[in-house]
Protein backbone atom coordinates (compact mmCIF):
# COMPACT_ATOMS: atom_id res chain seq x y z
CA UNK A 1 0.00 0.00 0.00
CA UNK A 2 1.49 3.45 -1.18
CA UNK A 3 1.48 6.25 1.22
CA UNK A 4 -1.39 7.78 -0.57
CA UNK A 5 -3.31 4.85 -0.06
CA UNK A 6 -2.59 4.11 3.02
CA UNK A 7 -3.91 8.11 4.01
CA UNK A 8 -6.69 7.49 1.99
CA UNK A 9 -8.09 4.31 3.90
CA UNK A 10 -7.36 6.01 7.38
CA UNK A 11 -9.40 8.73 6.39
CA UNK A 12 -12.04 7.24 6.17
CA UNK A 13 -11.85 3.75 8.28
CA UNK A 14 -14.15 4.37 11.81
CA UNK A 15 -12.92 0.84 13.15
CA UNK A 16 -15.11 -2.31 14.05
CA UNK A 17 -15.44 -1.91 17.62
CA UNK A 18 -19.20 -2.26 18.65
CA UNK A 19 -20.57 -0.03 21.62
CA UNK A 20 -22.34 -2.11 24.06
CA UNK A 21 -25.15 -0.29 25.71
CA UNK A 22 -23.62 3.34 27.10
CA UNK A 23 -20.25 2.08 28.10
CA UNK A 24 -18.77 5.71 27.50
CA UNK A 25 -21.84 7.29 29.42
CA UNK A 26 -21.50 4.83 32.19
CA UNK A 27 -18.02 5.73 32.93
CA UNK A 28 -19.12 9.29 32.56
CA UNK A 29 -21.60 9.12 35.13
CA UNK A 30 -18.79 6.84 36.90
CA UNK A 31 -16.91 9.92 36.79
CA UNK A 32 -18.68 12.44 38.60
CA UNK A 33 -19.42 9.66 41.28
CA UNK A 34 -15.49 9.80 42.01
CA UNK A 35 -14.37 10.83 45.27
CA UNK A 36 -11.42 11.29 46.19
CA UNK A 37 -8.59 13.16 49.03
CA UNK A 38 -5.84 14.83 48.09
CA UNK A 39 -2.63 16.68 49.23
CA UNK A 40 -0.01 18.34 47.82
CA UNK A 41 3.80 18.29 49.06
CA UNK A 42 6.93 20.62 47.96
CA UNK A 43 10.10 18.64 46.00
CA UNK A 44 13.37 19.33 46.21
CA UNK A 45 13.83 21.02 42.53
CA UNK A 46 12.62 24.71 42.35
CA UNK A 47 13.19 27.54 40.73
CA UNK A 48 12.64 31.22 41.19
CA UNK A 49 9.63 31.20 38.52
CA UNK A 50 8.28 27.85 39.49
CA UNK A 51 6.74 25.94 42.29
CA UNK A 52 7.61 22.05 42.60
CA UNK A 53 4.95 19.50 44.49
CA UNK A 54 4.08 16.37 44.48
CA UNK A 55 0.21 15.55 44.02
CA UNK A 56 -1.10 12.60 46.35
CA UNK A 57 -4.69 11.43 45.46
CA UNK A 58 -6.40 8.65 47.28
CA UNK A 59 -9.75 7.14 46.38
CA UNK A 60 -11.32 3.64 46.26
CA UNK A 61 -8.40 2.64 48.33
CA UNK A 62 -5.98 3.45 45.84
CA UNK A 63 -3.05 6.08 46.29
CA UNK A 64 -1.82 7.48 43.26
CA UNK A 65 0.78 10.62 42.76
CA UNK A 66 1.52 13.12 40.23
CA UNK A 67 4.27 15.99 39.23
CA UNK A 68 3.17 19.40 39.85
CA UNK A 69 4.81 22.28 38.45
CA UNK A 70 3.15 26.22 38.81
CA UNK A 71 4.15 29.40 38.15
CA UNK A 72 5.16 31.22 41.60
CA UNK A 73 3.01 34.57 40.41
CA UNK A 74 -0.05 34.87 42.24
CA UNK A 75 -3.37 34.18 40.87
CA UNK A 76 -4.48 31.83 38.72
CA UNK A 77 -3.02 29.71 35.70
CA UNK A 78 -4.14 27.60 32.79
CA UNK A 79 -3.64 23.99 33.45
CA UNK A 80 -1.90 21.04 31.61
CA UNK A 81 -2.90 17.32 31.80
CA UNK A 82 0.33 15.33 31.03
CA UNK A 83 0.26 11.50 30.62
CA UNK A 84 3.19 9.51 29.49
CA UNK A 85 3.26 6.48 27.45
CA UNK A 86 2.16 3.06 28.55
CA UNK A 87 5.86 1.62 28.47
CA UNK A 88 7.65 4.26 30.21
CA UNK A 89 8.04 6.62 33.07
CA UNK A 90 6.96 10.14 33.89
CA UNK A 91 8.58 12.75 31.96
CA UNK A 92 11.62 14.64 34.32
CA UNK A 93 10.94 17.67 35.92
CA UNK A 94 13.31 19.52 33.35
CA UNK A 95 11.06 18.33 30.52
CA UNK A 96 7.84 19.83 32.53
CA UNK A 97 9.45 22.92 32.87
CA UNK A 98 8.80 23.84 29.21
CA UNK A 99 5.03 24.41 30.07
CA UNK A 100 5.90 26.62 32.74
CA UNK A 101 7.62 29.04 30.79
CA UNK A 102 4.72 29.41 29.06
CA UNK A 103 2.53 30.21 32.23
CA UNK A 104 1.09 26.87 32.33
CA UNK A 105 0.46 24.98 35.68
CA UNK A 106 1.07 21.19 34.66
CA UNK A 107 0.19 18.06 36.47
CA UNK A 108 1.45 14.55 35.41
CA UNK A 109 0.42 11.38 36.57
CA UNK A 110 3.48 8.97 37.62
CA UNK A 111 2.32 5.56 36.96
CA UNK A 112 4.44 2.38 36.38
CA UNK A 113 5.20 1.45 33.15
CA UNK A 114 3.98 -1.81 31.62
CA UNK A 115 6.44 -3.07 29.28
CA UNK A 116 4.74 -6.28 27.94
CA UNK A 117 2.54 -6.32 24.83
CA UNK A 118 -0.77 -4.99 25.15
CA UNK A 119 -2.63 -6.11 21.91
CA UNK A 120 -1.37 -9.40 23.01
CA UNK A 121 -2.68 -9.66 26.20
CA UNK A 122 -4.68 -6.19 27.06
CA UNK A 123 -6.11 -7.89 30.73
CA UNK A 124 -2.61 -7.71 32.21
CA UNK A 125 -1.89 -3.57 30.67
CA UNK A 126 -5.01 -3.58 33.58
CA UNK A 127 -6.62 -0.35 31.49
CA UNK A 128 -9.28 -0.18 33.40
CA UNK A 129 -7.58 0.73 36.87
CA UNK A 130 -5.27 3.14 34.55
CA UNK A 131 -8.08 4.95 33.16
CA UNK A 132 -9.34 5.35 36.82
CA UNK A 133 -6.05 6.50 37.91
CA UNK A 134 -5.64 9.11 35.33
CA UNK A 135 -9.37 10.78 35.78
CA UNK A 136 -8.74 10.63 39.53
CA UNK A 137 -5.50 12.70 39.01
CA UNK A 138 -7.57 14.87 36.69
CA UNK A 139 -10.05 15.20 38.64
CA UNK A 140 -7.48 16.70 41.71
CA UNK A 141 -5.67 18.26 39.36
CA UNK A 142 -9.22 20.84 38.79
CA UNK A 143 -9.78 21.80 42.10
CA UNK A 144 -6.11 22.85 42.90
CA UNK A 145 -6.89 26.20 44.18
CA UNK A 146 -4.75 28.05 40.98
CA UNK A 147 -6.20 26.75 38.26
CA UNK A 148 -7.90 29.27 35.41
CA UNK A 149 -10.62 26.65 35.07
CA UNK A 150 -11.73 28.42 31.91
CA UNK A 151 -8.57 26.99 30.35
CA UNK A 152 -7.85 23.53 31.16
CA UNK A 153 -5.92 21.50 28.11
CA UNK A 154 -4.54 17.51 27.44
CA UNK A 155 -1.94 16.15 26.72
CA UNK A 156 -0.12 12.89 25.81
CA UNK A 157 1.74 9.98 23.89
CA UNK A 158 0.76 7.08 22.81
CA UNK A 159 -0.89 5.60 25.87
CA UNK A 160 -0.44 9.03 27.22
CA UNK A 161 -2.45 10.60 24.40
CA UNK A 162 -4.97 7.67 24.89
CA UNK A 163 -5.50 9.14 28.32
CA UNK A 164 -5.47 12.62 27.70
CA UNK A 165 -8.51 11.68 24.94
CA UNK A 166 -10.44 10.04 27.47
CA UNK A 167 -10.09 13.46 29.94
CA UNK A 168 -10.84 14.98 26.82
CA UNK A 169 -14.18 12.99 26.22
CA UNK A 170 -15.13 12.35 30.03
CA UNK A 171 -14.27 15.50 31.47
CA UNK A 172 -15.87 19.23 29.82
CA UNK A 173 -13.78 21.24 31.38
CA UNK A 174 -11.12 20.10 29.44
CA UNK A 175 -11.19 22.67 26.73
CA UNK A 176 -8.51 21.24 23.91
CA UNK A 177 -6.19 18.33 23.88
CA UNK A 178 -3.02 17.57 21.47
CA UNK A 179 -2.18 13.63 21.04
CA UNK A 180 0.27 11.78 19.69
CA UNK A 181 -0.12 7.98 18.68
CA UNK A 182 -2.91 7.18 20.75
CA UNK A 183 -3.99 4.06 22.50
CA UNK A 184 -5.90 1.33 22.62
CA UNK A 185 -7.98 2.26 19.86
CA UNK A 186 -9.90 -0.33 17.76
CA UNK A 187 -9.72 -3.51 19.80
CA UNK A 188 -12.10 -5.53 17.57
CA UNK A 189 -10.12 -4.54 14.09
CA UNK A 190 -6.98 -6.13 15.57
CA UNK A 191 -8.30 -9.42 16.48
CA UNK A 192 -8.97 -8.56 20.30
CA UNK A 193 -12.71 -9.31 21.37
CA UNK A 194 -14.01 -8.21 24.79
CA UNK A 195 -12.61 -5.21 24.91
CA UNK A 196 -14.93 -2.53 24.06
CA UNK A 197 -16.07 -1.27 26.76
CA UNK A 198 -12.36 -0.04 27.04
CA UNK A 199 -12.13 1.03 23.68
CA UNK A 200 -11.19 4.92 23.02
CA UNK A 201 -12.75 4.44 19.91
CA UNK A 202 -16.35 4.16 21.82
CA UNK A 203 -15.45 7.57 23.89
CA UNK A 204 -14.19 9.39 21.14
CA UNK A 205 -18.34 10.50 20.10
CA UNK A 206 -18.51 12.28 23.76
CA UNK A 207 -15.86 14.11 22.77
CA UNK A 208 -16.30 18.16 22.46
CA UNK A 209 -12.80 19.23 23.10
CA UNK A 210 -11.02 20.47 20.40
CA UNK A 211 -8.37 18.11 19.38
CA UNK A 212 -4.69 18.26 17.65
CA UNK A 213 -3.79 14.18 16.66
CA UNK A 214 -0.76 13.20 15.38
CA UNK A 215 -0.31 9.92 13.72
CA UNK A 216 2.85 8.05 12.67
CA UNK A 217 2.02 5.55 9.65
CA UNK A 218 4.76 2.86 10.20
CA UNK A 219 3.50 2.93 13.84
CA UNK A 220 3.51 -0.58 14.92
CA UNK A 221 2.78 -0.14 18.84
CA UNK A 222 0.02 2.23 18.19
CA UNK A 223 -1.61 1.20 15.09
CA UNK A 224 -2.62 3.80 12.77
CA UNK A 225 -5.85 2.08 11.86
CA UNK A 226 -7.08 2.22 16.04
CA UNK A 227 -6.18 5.94 15.55
CA UNK A 228 -7.76 6.50 12.55
CA UNK A 229 -10.83 4.52 14.20
CA UNK A 230 -10.62 7.18 17.31
CA UNK A 231 -9.90 10.46 15.18
CA UNK A 232 -13.32 9.50 12.61
CA UNK A 233 -15.36 9.09 15.35
CA UNK A 234 -14.49 12.21 17.45
CA UNK A 235 -17.34 14.55 18.27
CA UNK A 236 -15.76 17.90 18.66
CA UNK A 237 -13.24 20.07 15.99
CA UNK A 238 -10.17 18.31 15.23
CA UNK A 239 -7.28 18.57 13.63
CA UNK A 240 -5.14 15.13 11.84
CA UNK A 241 -1.37 15.48 11.19
CA UNK A 242 0.27 12.23 9.33
CA UNK A 243 3.62 11.29 9.56
CA UNK A 244 4.76 8.70 6.92
CA UNK A 245 8.18 7.85 7.47
CA UNK A 246 7.99 7.94 11.47
CA UNK A 247 7.33 4.85 13.94
CA UNK A 248 6.12 5.17 17.79
CA UNK A 249 7.97 8.50 18.19
CA UNK A 250 10.60 8.31 16.27
CA UNK A 251 12.31 8.38 12.70
CA UNK A 252 12.09 4.80 10.72
CA UNK A 253 15.41 5.00 9.23
CA UNK A 254 17.33 6.47 6.60
CA UNK A 255 14.55 7.39 4.20
CA UNK A 256 12.92 9.77 6.07
CA UNK A 257 15.55 12.59 6.07
CA UNK A 258 13.91 15.81 6.70
CA UNK A 259 13.99 18.57 3.85
CA UNK A 260 16.92 21.12 4.08
CA UNK A 261 15.40 23.88 5.82
CA UNK A 262 17.60 25.52 8.56
CA UNK A 263 15.43 23.63 11.29
CA UNK A 264 15.97 20.76 10.09
CA UNK A 265 18.90 19.54 12.06
CA UNK A 266 17.56 20.99 14.86
CA UNK A 267 14.71 18.62 14.52
CA UNK A 268 16.25 15.60 13.68
CA UNK A 269 18.04 15.81 17.50
CA UNK A 270 14.41 15.42 19.09
CA UNK A 271 11.84 12.73 19.07
CA UNK A 272 8.41 13.70 16.93
CA UNK A 273 6.60 14.83 20.41
CA UNK A 274 8.36 18.29 20.12
CA UNK A 275 7.30 18.89 16.72
CA UNK A 276 3.65 17.92 18.23
CA UNK A 277 4.89 20.48 20.78
CA UNK A 278 4.49 23.08 18.67
CA UNK A 279 0.96 22.35 17.38
CA UNK A 280 0.15 22.29 21.24
CA UNK A 281 1.26 25.49 21.16
CA UNK A 282 -0.70 26.08 18.01
CA UNK A 283 -3.80 24.88 19.36
CA UNK A 284 -3.74 26.26 22.93
CA UNK A 285 -2.50 30.07 22.31
CA UNK A 286 -3.60 30.30 18.65
CA UNK A 287 0.10 31.51 17.56
CA UNK A 288 1.39 30.03 14.19
CA UNK A 289 3.30 26.84 13.93
CA UNK A 290 6.81 27.64 15.10
CA UNK A 291 8.17 24.75 12.58
CA UNK A 292 7.46 23.62 9.12
CA UNK A 293 4.72 21.31 8.23
CA UNK A 294 5.99 18.43 6.92
CA UNK A 295 2.82 16.11 7.60
CA UNK A 296 1.87 15.85 3.72
CA UNK A 297 5.78 14.90 2.60
CA UNK A 298 5.34 11.53 0.87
Amino acid sequence: MTITEQKAFLQTYTGKAQAPAHPAQDWADAVKELHFEAQTAPVEFANAYGVYERLTITYEGRTVTARVIRPASAGQHPLLLMYHDLNRGVRGWHHMTRFLALGFGTVALEAEPYKGDWLADPAQAEFRTRYKDALAVAKAALALPWVDAERVYAFGEGFGGGLALLTACLLPEVKRCAVLNPLPGDFAGAGVAGQDDLDLVNFAPLCRAEVLLGSCLMDTYAPPQGQAAIYNRLGGPKQWKMYPKYVHERCAGRGCSPPPQAQALFLRQFPLSVKLFCGILRIIDRRPARWPDWSERP
